[in-house]
């Protein structure tokens, strides 16, 4: 890598920006070009020099302007800088916030040099890093979307598919629920799709493990 990485620092807390300022300084790759005490520092900081900057370490809890707020108008902004949350807070809530406001990283600020230095060097490349921490989080917020997503059935498809639990045809169904077979038919195949099954047992199985019927 022959172009040095030009970083700026926003964090509320000057030792932590010395800190990194010492770690950066024993890099060749990477050169501090500025640092601020929150995002709304940031912002003015980039008027005036926002060309000079290829990625940001932002923090998350500051004053005046915090991490997500600041990091959702910056890549608007300035969508060529890329954006690393370097920050204490592992919370899933924060993590999402983040990434949906545009962070293309996220890393502890317990993580090692080496790490924070290969993080820098993987977001400059517009590429996704998360630190192991992080990506379990990440790993473990999607399955539970995936499985909020699959048991997310309307009262009337609940309805549907304890009747076809029971054996009912869409015929047998219509008639009790007063509705055509052909919006029956319309239930079964949302209720197969949300649920990611192939047929009608696969269906009655799935449903009764995750406890959506009794039988």
């Amino acid at each position: 890598m022959n172009k040095k990485i030009n970083i700026l620092l926003v964090d509320d807390h000057k030792l932590i920006r010395d800190g990194i300022k010492s770690i950066m300084n024993t890099s060749k790759r990477i050169s501090v070009v500025g640092d601020c005490n929150n995002g709304k520092e940031a912002i003015d900081f980039l008027k005036g020099k926002g060309k000079k900057v290829d990625v940001i370490l932002m923090d998350i809890t500051m004053p005046e302007l915090n991490g997500i707020d600041a990091t959702e108008i910056i890549t608007k902004l300035y969508p060529k800088i890329k954006i690393l949350a370097l920050t204490m807070h592992i919370e899933e809530s924060y993590l999402m916030k983040m990434i949906n406001a545009g962070a293309l990283g996220y890393i502890l600020k317990d993580s090692t040099r080496n790490k924070l230095i290969e993080a820098i060097e993987t977001v400059y490349k517009n590429e996704k890093y998360y630190s192991s921490e992080v990506s379990m989080k990440l790993i473990n917020h999607l399955f539970k979307e995936e499985k909020e997503t699959e048991s997310d059935l309307s009262q009337r498809e609940l309805q549907i598919l304890k009747s076809i639990s029971n054996g009912s045809t869409n015929r047998e169904i219509a008639k009790q629920l007063d509705i055509s077979n052909r919006t029956v038919e319309t239930h079964r195949r949302n209720i197969i799709r949300k649920l990611n099954v192939k047929n009608t047992a696969e269906l009655i199985n799935h449903a009764v493990s995750e406890g959506l019927i009794k039988v």
